[in-house]
């Protein structure tokens, strides 16, 4: 698409904004509460595509495959965003996405998953949610989890094993497997 005129690219970008942004606001919508947040990163997703759409390589990528892995890079910035202002304010809610290395069919299975993981953790007390998160999301051991909530590593690892077996009933109960 390098090729051809401005005049050109433009009537060809604006058949792809029309063919694509349904699905791409879908793809936001799947992985995040907020409508005003959806529609912010699906403009920003075909700002870029519009901004570099005379670079697009054909023989690279699908059209499709350019354009969803913009969106994914958009979501992985605006989680790493999030994580920074939610890590800040110790809430328990963030939910980090994969890192670039992973294919986009994997970082989109991966990042479904993690859609169903931010699910289940609601569905757990806060004590048992902010456990899973020490552990998991900011890799504290037993003993500083202990410390930070009060109490002693061995009832961390106790309170960690109910939560995880609470977690894992409720993939089962909903028909999520990981596999």
């Amino acid at each position: 698409m390098a090729n051809g005129s401005n005049q050109e690219n433009s009537k060809d970008f604006e058949e792809v904004y029309h063919r694509f942004y349904g699905s791409v606001y879908r793809f936001f919508t799947k992985r995040l509460d907020s409508k005003e947040v959806c529609e912010d990163l699906t403009s920003d997703v075909f700002y870029a595509c519009f901004k570099n759409f005379d670079r697009y390589d054909a023989s690279k990528a699908t059209l499709a495959t350019w354009i969803y892995s913009i969106a994914n890079n958009r979501i992985k910035y605006y989680y790493r965003n999030k994580k920074d202002y939610i890590l800040a304010d110790d809430d328990d809610t963030f939910i980090d996405l994969p890192d670039d290395s992973i294919d986009l069919d994997g970082a989109v299975f991966l990042s479904q998953m993690k859609t169903y993981l931010s699910a289940a953790l609601e569905s757990v007390t806060e004590g048992e949610r902010s456990v899973v998160m020490l552990r998991y999301y900011s890799n504290l051991t037993s003993d500083e989890i202990a410390h930070k909530l009060g109490t002693t590593a061995g009832n961390v690892r106790s309170l960690l094993a109910r939560t995880l077996k609470k977690l894992a009933k409720y993939f089962e109960k909903n028909g999520i497997r990981w596999e």
